[in-house]
């Protein structure tokens, strides 16, 4: 009787899988349903999928079954309510009745648990404290102190409002950060991911160091598109990591490098994950906007990591990819059509100003309409189940994330706390520029250390960046700022997540792979600085100044890998060589004609040094 009870309800959360794909497709095709609508059904569909797929976990006792079976009818209850009260909302001057609490607060509870499970209890503790906030507010002292909110004031700002849990976060996830995760999903189980694999390794593969180079390029493909370090790791991990051992890197260093190139797939254009969404949502720009300015700061990053396990691989002397294991180019170059979707969606943004919705929508009907040309890459029966799969696996810690992150940005601008917090920091900083950034630099790394990057941006961007734009950052560099810190405290000890993923893969010791991928990821820490001195970095200036930055940023991130593998052209260095490159690093990523100047005389009297007095493989202070 159980087995078919579980089928029954697995056989259910199929069916509700397959209507949240085709609901959010046709949305994307046809607009959004008004009003509450497409935030509600969104939200609601994906916990109840949740709190089903929990009921019918092995091993799970009947209590809690029971408390899963509650949490589902609460979750249809409550949003099933706010459907059918939402156009009344405008005519009440603010009336809250007793079944907007009732349900309200259901609704509340059966997010708060979905977070604690699905996205961990670093972000429901932290959303539980801004709760707390919101009812004894009154009782702290100073700055923090406010009159407090009622359970009926709560419940109105929270479940019936705009700026609580149905705000501009959840609206992203709902109207097109769904569409991506679905393509994403598609690519996956298509073999469209193992293209972009492939691709790499014909590219990369039989130089020196090759499995590695493989691993930093798929790794920046496929992080693009799936938004998540972790998930990264174990895709594009699963191949490259063994590549690298048998060429003879180390098991911890094989392990970072598949961790620090999988969490920069967040930065990198096109889709750059979730987040960058998110940005364009809140900053009022085109989404197109937003990848522009990403885009030469991720390609600095990338380079940066392909440098120095390049150099890392001839220092230590470590060959490429064996012939038998490249794969056969001419039938890779056969399938470089699987290309043209990301190419469309560039082309759609940014020539034809499409709105993301719509052009996510063509993007996966032009990518389904490719993989059926060949029989390797066609959708079959299971590979379609699995993409409906995937994609609720890819949605549920997402959509949770973005509706419960709700809950702090109404506590947030309830209380006027964000107004106070930023005033707060900016006393700290003393209009010190720097050292505000040291602070919100250490805020993001702290915040993103225990959550999934959406719901850490989401955050920061109403704690801390209008503290950065009231100080005269430009605002698209301030929440790239916060973004770029939230991403890299996946590799960022003591808890570097994306690390430890990649260590497991690489059977190596855990805390030496995230020490390793942080020195890889070392630009990451640097650029961020970087374009929020210079806005040059993020495409906002001439072209000639631009062209300038990018030539002078790619020798800069160079000096920076040679610094960080203590390895320069062909010999190793010393010490005081190390630092000086490291310093030549620095004047050239910061845009400038003096710095720039500064720079490459470093490198060059360097250079005619060791061609002068150092043909050795050795440092010039040991001889």
């Amino acid at each position: 009787m159980q087995d078919k009870l579980t089928k029954a309800i697995d056989h259910l959360i199929f069916a509700l899988s397959l209507f949240f794909v085709g609901f959010h497709m046709y949305t994307a095709m046809f607009g959004v349903v008004s009003g509450v609508g497409q935030k509600a059904l969104h939200i609601g569909i994906i916990l109840l999928i949740y709190y089903l797929r929990e009921s019918i976990k092995p091993n799970r006792n009947k209590p809690l079954r029971l408390v899963d079976v509650l949490l589902c009818v609460g979750v249809v209850a409550s949003v099933a309510y706010l459907i059918v009260i939402d156009k009344t909302l405008a005519l009440r001057s603010g009336i809250v009745y007793k079944g907007d609490i009732i349900f309200g607060l259901i609704f509340i509870l059966a997010l708060m648990e979905a977070t604690r499970r699905a996205v961990g209890n670093s972000l429901a503790i932290v959303v539980c404290v801004f709760i707390a906030y919101a009812f004894f507010g009154q009782h702290l002292p100073s700055f923090l102190r406010f009159a407090g909110m009622s359970v009926k004031r709560f419940v109105e700002v929270m479940y019936m409002g705009s700026d609580g849990i149905f705000g501009v976060a959840l609206y992203s996830s709902a109207a097109f950060i769904v569409l991506f995760i679905i393509l994403g999903a598609i690519f996956q189980e298509t073999g469209v991911g193992n293209f972009f694999t492939d691709l790499a390794t014909l590219g990369f593969g039989k130089y020196s160091g090759g499995p590695a180079k493989v691993s930093v390029v798929a790794s920046g493909f496929f992080g693009s598109i799936s938004g998540s370090a972790i998930a990264n790791v174990i895709s594009t991990g699963t191949f490259t990591i063994p590549m690298m051992k048998e060429c003879g890197f180390k098991d911890e260093y094989a392990g970072a490098v598949e961790a620090a190139a999988s969490t920069g797939g967040q930065i990198m254009p096109p889709v750059m994950g979730a987040t960058a969404f998110l940005i364009a949502e809140i900053l009022n720009v085109s989404y197109f906007d937003v990848v522009k300015a990403a885009f030469i700061p991720a390609v600095l990053y990338y380079v940066a990591i392909l440098m120095t396990v390049h150099l890392n691989a001839k220092k230590n002397n470590l060959k490429g990819v064996p012939p038998e294991r490249m794969p056969n180019a001419k039938a890779v170059l056969s399938k470089v059509y699987l290309a043209i979707p990301l190419i469309a969606l560039l082309v759609m943004m940014g020539v034809y100003h499409m709105t993301v919705a719509r052009a996510g929508m063509y993007c996966i009907f032009l990518t389904i309409l490719l993989v059926e040309i060949s029989p390797d890459t066609r959708i079959t029966k299971e590979s379609f189940k699995r993409i409906i799969i995937g994609s609720i696996n890819g949605t549920i810690p997402v959509a949770i994330a973005c509706a419960v992150v709700g809950i702090i940005t109404g506590v947030v601008m309830a209380t006027g706390l964000g107004f106070r917090l930023s005033s707060i920091l900016l006393d700290l900083a003393g209009n010190n520029m720097a050292l505000l950034l040291i602070l919100t630099m250490v805020a993001s790394l702290i915040m993103g250390m225990g959550m999934p990057t959406t719901a850490a941006y989401m955050v920061l961007e109403i704690l801390v960046a209008p503290a950065l734009i009231k100080m005269g950052v430009v605002p698209m560099a301030a929440h790239l700022f916060i973004l770029y810190f939230g991403i890299i405290s996946n590799i960022t000890p003591p808890v570097a997540l994306a690390a430890y993923a990649a260590s497991g893969l690489a059977k190596g010791n855990p805390t030496k792979t995230g020490v390793q991928a942080f020195k890889l990821a070392i630009s990451g820490f640097i650029l961020p600085f970087m374009f929020v001195y210079n806005p040059l970095l993020l495409c906002q200036g001439s072209l000639l100044q631009i062209l300038q930055a990018v030539a002078t940023s790619l020798v800069g991130v160079y000096c920076l890998s040679c610094a960080t593998e203590n390895y320069f052209m062909r010999w190793r260095v010393s010490v005081l060589e190390r630092v000086l490159l490291f310093g030549a690093a620095l004047l050239l990523i910061d845009p400038g004609t003096l710095t720039d100047l500064a720079g490459i005389a470093i490198v060059i009297v360097l250079y005619v040094a060791h061609r002068l007095l150092g043909k050795s493989n050795t440092p010039l202070a040991t001889g």
